[in-house]
């Protein structure tokens, strides 16, 4: 190792460069295009990334691709590299290479950033180590399109294939963000594809109370004769047919509609579409008393479960 190292001492103060990579040991010195500085160990970077093996070994003042942006510069028993990235970007790039806590990231900026200086040198193994971040829950709650794009960008298949999931749980076409432009248009259409097929299964359920489990005809829309009941009546898991009360499919079909521009579960659970439907059933006094309660059931324990359950059906049909 220390062949490898060419491990003389740097004859530097070790305050100038940013801790904890200010090693007196270090063999190679980089500066960032921000100017900071690191002393690190040729040997970390080397096992991180055979491409930038090579290049170190080389001596070479003149590389070629990839490193068309690098410049290395011998001096006596330790080298210099300029780097195109910043020191944030660098600074946590190594923290992979070394045996080091992950960084932890607060933004999608930075993780691709990350990404992509790994990419650059060929750090397969350490992108691997990302993606955990890349699907923070925050991410996919708030961009999940971003990340879907990003993970797919970088060949991060499973976390591209979480990201697909939760670009349901917004609308259908949403702002346009810059990542869009790394990916194949007809991946984009493809993801738009697996949305509308979300949508046409989620609705399918406001129109079928096939699965409905077999004791819902004790549910109050089914049971009270004093409201006005839909002209249509519905057939349910045990073989009868029900009338069911208008506010009922009243709500069915406010459901569907917010389903088909968001096919998820959330959408459902929105107080507002709910106490529109109580405030249709709080006119009758049969309903008044249960409904509440029955559609908290419904709701909760078995529409949004379906709801899931409908979406899990779903191929997301990209090629990776």
């Amino acid at each position: 190792m220390s062949q490898f190292l060419g491990a003389a001492p740097l004859s530097v103060k070790v305050s100038s460069f940013r801790a904890p990579f200010d090693a007196t040991d270090a063999d190679l010195i980089i500066h960032t295009s921000d100017d900071a500085k690191f002393a690190v160990h040729k040997i970390f970077l080397a096992v991180a990334s055979p491409l930038l093996k090579r290049f170190l070994l080389s001596g070479s003042s003149s590389p070629c691709p990839p490193f068309e942006g690098l410049v290395l510069k011998c001096d006596g028993d330790h080298a210099t590299i300029k780097l195109e990235e910043d020191a944030q970007t660098t600074e946590r790039v190594l923290q992979y290479c070394y045996p080091f806590s992950n960084p932890v990231f607060s933004n999608l900026n930075d993780v691709q950033a990350v990404l992509e200086m790994m990419r650059k040198f060929g750090m397969k193994g350490l992108m691997n180590r990302v993606k955990g971040s890349l699907v923070q829950q925050a991410f996919l709650d708030d961009q999940p399109l971003r990340v879907f794009a990003i993970a797919y960008r970088y060949g991060l298949e499973d976390e591209a294939r979480i990201a697909a999931k939760y670009t349901v749980r917004q609308p259908f076409f949403t702002p346009y963000v810059e990542e869009l432009e790394h990916i194949p248009a007809s991946v984009y259409h493809r993801l738009l594809q697996y949305h509308r097929k979300c949508s046409v299964a989620a609705c399918s359920l406001t129109a079928d109370f096939s699965w409905f489990p077999g004791f819902a005809s004790r549910w109050v829309w089914f049971q009270c004769d004093d409201c006005v009941h839909h002209p249509l009546s519905w057939p349910l898991s045990d073989g009868k047919i029900y009338e069911v009360n208008a506010w009922f499919i009243e709500f069915m079909e406010r459901a569907r509609n917010a389903l088909r521009e968001r096919p998820c579960s959330k959408v459902v659970t929105d107080p507002f579409l709910i106490a529109e439907c109580l405030e249709a059933a709080s006119g009758c006094l049969t309903c008044r008393p249960a409904a509440f309660l029955d559609l908290s059931v419904f709701i909760g324990e078995h529409f949004t479960l379906e709801i899931e359950r409908a979406i899990d059906t779903v191929e997301l049909d990209i090629p990776f």
